[in-house]
């Protein structure tokens, strides 16, 4: 049986030694070092990383998903699942979907940088465009250059997508969106989801989500179909 969640197999990511925010501290140690998110500076590219909404922002329910652009799974609710979801509850207004970065490896730091580079407008076509073609780069021996060619063919130019992966001040929001995510809300695998307040790891199928939505809807709201 495949298991619906990616999970990370390292201790390390892309040099920060343990993923909570704060090293545990060992008998008689210093108190161990902080993540110290680096600020952006006036060259740092703009708008910065951060939570995208799909939907409404007046839908009556609110569905958070975190996830990780090198995952399978994530890759599978995106291009199968989602399209479902869109049509059915978030067009019509009933549902407002937030997409929070939960990157597992370096290469998933890259590719949501990419997509974060294009700003808001270009990010939904961007996502869907690394998902459905997940296996072309994302165990690529050179993933740079394929997100690179990726973004410039959407229309950002090559010295932007290099500014963005070598600025810390713009790839920092994503780490620490990973970082909050473990905080607050428990998250250690992608994808997992917000719903009600509650946090459900693992591919929600279309009908699984209907499920769990369907009782925070107003009285008498249904979705299309």
């Amino acid at each position: 049986m495949v298991s619906p969640l990616c999970v990370l197999r390292r201790r390390t990511f892309f040099g920060l030694t343990a993923l909570p925010a704060v090293v545990p501290r060992t008998a008689r140690s210093q108190p161990a070092q902080r993540w110290d998110l680096t600020a952006p500076g006036p060259d740092t590219p703009r708008p910065l990383p951060g939570e995208r909404a799909i939907g409404r922002a007046d839908a009556p329910v609110t569905v958070i998903e975190f996830h990780s652009l090198t995952c399978g799974n994530c890759a599978r609710f995106h291009t199968e699942i989602f399209p479902r979801i869109k049509a059915a509850y978030i067009e019509p207004g009933l549902v407002r979907f937030l997409l929070r970065d939960f990157p597992l490896d370096r290469v998933a730091l890259d590719a949501a940088a990419m997509v974060h580079c294009g700003g808001p407008d270009r990010h939904e076509a961007l996502l869907a465009m690394l998902y459905s073609n997940k296996e072309s780069w994302a165990h690529s021996p050179d993933a740079r250059a394929w997100l690179r060619r990726t973004g410039t063919l959407a229309g950002i130019s090559a010295e932007r997508i290099d500014a963005c992966w070598n600025d810390r001040g713009f790839t920092d929001p994503i780490v620490l969106s990973r970082l909050e995510a473990a905080r607050d809300f428990n998250v250690s695998a992608t994808p997992s989801f917000i719903i009600g307040g509650r946090l459900y790891p693992g591919v929600l199928a279309f009908e699984r989500f209907a499920e769990l939505v369907r009782p925070l809807l107003p009285p008498g709201a249904a979705p299309r179909g």
